[in-house]
């Protein structure tokens, strides 16, 4: 027997001569003391000297998968698991991205107005097809919870089509016991607290606001389209909205400086509200796709950065050392995902035409599209995404390759010119996946009753 490939081992923790043993694939974590850890060191097979002292353990370690008998057993496993991920619905929540507009009030500098995406509004039209697609995918697949989230552009310039769709989807999930909630992804200025009220009564399970830092930076990065700060209302919205809806705050950041987000997180406990916020999203500015697949603009991206580059495990690491002085909580670990593109029931981002996508990043490029709320069957883009299995092109040693399989297909397209081939994660999860591991561990052990030490 031996470890598992797809397993991590973090050395001398949570104390000395003790440790961490994380497998990738199912999640699953044990703490072994130092005695356990030399006989797992030293044995090439389970000799019947072995089998005395610590028979028991072996096997529960074995029965765990953090142990196995031969490499046949890693490599069987994984194909099987990356094929279940790819086509089961792995969560009967169905997770649906309406982009109600292209429009927007604001002017960032890091977004761009793209000549492959029209300034226009999702029309009635397009609503009805978008309710019926989605009434057909959820009585198709059999979700037993409807979740959508209202996207842009900034998406309350076209409050017309979230207050058409979301009644009429609430009334006939509810018909059939399926559970319904939406979210909004704002810039923040037109949410009042009437409106946060409104869309309460409607389902509304939170909201998500972009702030790049105090006064000065965010003014900079997020203007008025025809000039002029931002900042003021969108914080008065959220002083005003707090106590009503979780809010969530996203930011970005260029390179391993956080300055602006520390200054922010300090004005938020200032104004006694930094404890009522819901979960902060961090986000690198990042090369995208940009007008006719023009890299040279810039455009924040929340799912993809270069792990390869060093600022941002800095960043990340900063970032959680903040997070754990002010007592919030961290989102993010070790969590195994698949890339949307090739996953069949990741969800789905419908636009204002109503195309269909399956990523937000790719929103606005239609031959990107994988068809259309107007259209019975999906086209023949959304089979070549799915079939593209980058893993196999993986070195199958990996001790990454269950969580990421191959990582981003669009971050490979950005790297590559193609979407087939891999976008390696393994540097910054060298860099990182201790400390994610010892969180999550932190977080196991503050469970009551919960145990996990092998001896």
């Amino acid at each position: 027997m031996k470890l598992s490939t797809h397993t991590i081992v973090v050395p001398d923790y949570p104390a000395k001569n003790e440790y961490l043993l994380y497998h990738t694939r199912t999640q699953g974590m044990v703490k072994v003391n130092q005695d356990l850890k030399n006989v797992i060191d030293n044995f090439n097979s389970l000799s019947d000297d072995l089998k005395t002292p610590h028979q028991d353990n072996l096997d529960a370690l074995y029965k765990m998968q953090i142990l196995i008998k031969n490499d046949n057993e890693d490599k069987e496993r994984l194909k099987d698991f990356l094929q279940q991920l790819k086509f089961s619905i792995r969560k009967k929540s169905f997770p649906v991205t309406i982009l109600t507009t292209y429009s927007c009030n604001f002017k960032c500098v890091y977004c761009f107005e793209e000549s492959s995406r029209a300034h226009q509004n999702m029309d009635e039209h397009v609503q009805k097809g978008t309710i019926e697609w989605m009434k057909e995918k959820i009585e198709q697949d059999g979700y037993q919870q409807l979740y959508l989230n209202f996207y842009g552009g900034e998406p309350l310039i076209n409050k017309a089509a979230i207050d058409y769709i979301v009644p009429e989807m609430k009334s006939w999930c509810q018909e059939r016991g399926v559970k319904f909630k939406f979210m909004l992804q704002t810039n923040g200025y037109f949410l009042t607290p009437e409106l946060v009220d409104k869309y309460l009564s409607m389902g509304l399970d939170q909201v998500r606001i972009s702030v790049d830092g105090l006064r000065e930076v965010h003014d900079k990065n997020r203007p008025l389209r025809g000039g002029g700060g931002t900042f003021d209302r969108v914080m008065k919205n959220i002083v005003d909205s707090v106590e009503k809806v979780k809010i969530g705050i996203s930011t970005s950041y260029e390179k391993d400086d956080i300055t602006h987000i520390e200054q922010l997180m300090n004005y938020f406990e200032e104004l006694g509200i930094l404890n009522k916020l819901g979960a902060f999203l961090f986000s690198p500015i990042h090369p995208s796709l940009g007008p006719d697949g023009d890299l040279g603009k810039l455009q924040r991206i929340e799912c993809m950065c270069n792990h390869e580059d060093t600022y941002l495990a800095n960043a990340a690491t900063k970032i959680r050392s903040l997070m754990e002085q002010k007592n919030l909580p961290i989102k993010g670990g070790m969590a195994v995902s698949a890339c949307p593109l090739v996953s069949e029931h990741s969800g789905m981002t419908i636009d204002q035409e109503g195309k269909l996508y399956k990523c937000n990043s790719m929103l606005g490029h239609k031959d990107l599209a994988i068809g259309s709320v107007f259209h019975e069957r999906f086209n023949t883009k959304q089979k070549e995404f799915r079939d593209l299995d980058v893993w196999q092109q993986c070195p199958q040693d990996c001790t990454y390759l269950p969580m990421c399989s191959g990582g981003c297909r669009l971050m490979s397209f950005l790297e590559t010119k193609s979407f087939n081939a891999p976008a390696c994660k393994k540097p910054y999860l060298n860099r990182m996946a201790p400390e994610f591991i010892k969180k999550e561990y932190e977080e196991l052990m503050s469970k009551k009753n919960y145990t996990n030490f092998i001896k």
